[in-house]
């Protein structure tokens, strides 16, 4: 005969996506000719990592209004919910306007160019060349479409990532807090057995 027990677990799903855009991006500087296309989801992957580990923030922090998450943030986004976050940390320093927030912030955009696709069409006049090398075919992700580019989002996602992970050390004493940011386990369980 089998007993019941009870088992709480946590999945940290932003450990999950910044793994996934960290191997995309090794793949992307092992592989040139498709770099382009490992580029995209890595910097995506970087950017969903940054939005579920402020989540995970708001979970340690505000475990009551996360519960309900949607009622409390629709329509403020990431920020709105940032700014419920930060009001728990006194000394942490979020300057919106500066970096690395900012840098962040504008990813944001390309975010949801990649989420909410849509036909980019444009119209301009040029001189013909031989072999159609007057078409340009330039999108607005062009910019971020190197592996320079992509560790850069990186590195400024990381380091918010930290600062905010600090300050939150120093008002709770959760064990998600024990590692850097994007440096922990992927989940962690306990119960009879586990623990």
């Amino acid at each position: 005969m089998t007993k019941s027990v009870s088992v709480e677990e946590e999945i940290y799903t932003d450990e999950f996506l910044w793994r996934s855009s960290s191997l995309l991006l090794e793949k992307a500087k092992a592989e040139e000719e498709a770099a382009y296309k490992l580029l995209i989801p890595s910097l995506l992957m970087g950017f969903l990592a940054f939005e579920a580990f402020v989540n995970s923030c708001g979970f340690v922090l505000l475990p009551k209004i996360w519960e309900e998450e949607k009622k409390h943030f629709k329509g403020k986004g990431i920020e709105g919910k940032l700014e419920v976050i930060v009001k728990e940390l006194p000394t942490f320093s979020w300057k919106k306007g500066q970096h690395p927030y900012q840098a962040i912030k504008e990813l944001e955009g390309f975010r949801d160019m990649v989420a909410h696709g849509k036909v980019l069409a444009t119209s301009y006049v040029t001189e013909q060349q031989e072999g159609g090398r007057h078409f340009r075919f330039k999108h607005p992700w062009d910019k971020y479409m190197s592996v320079k580019a992509v560790e850069d989002a990186r590195a400024n996602i990381k380091s918010f990532c930290q600062s905010l992970r600090v300050e939150m050390r120093k008002v709770s004493d959760s064990l998600r807090l024990t590692f850097d940011a994007f440096e922990g386990p992927l989940a962690r369980a306990h119960g009879p057995g586990i623990d």
